[in-house]
């Protein structure tokens, strides 16, 4: 097996492999109206860690808001 076959397997492997264990979403900010959340986001060490613990703060939010409603009942 010649080199360029063997990319093409890791390559076929790594798609694969990504397709069955991540999901992708992309989001895209408008420089003109949104440049305030752009620039926000840029200072952050790591947007995608950043976007993680607010969407974890959020759930958690969440959930309690659903227990205080279901002892109300």
């Amino acid at each position: 097996m010649d080199a360029a076959e063997q990319y093409k397997k890791k390559l076929e492997y790594n798609n694969t492999y990504n397709k069955n264990t991540y999901r992708s979403f992309s989001v895209r900010f408008n420089k003109k109206t949104e440049a305030d959340i752009i620039e926000w986001l840029e200072s952050k060490e790591g947007v995608k860690n950043y976007i993680i613990s607010l969407i974890e703060s959020d759930i958690k939010k969440e959930k309690k808001k659903a227990e205080r409603k279901a002892k109300k009942k």
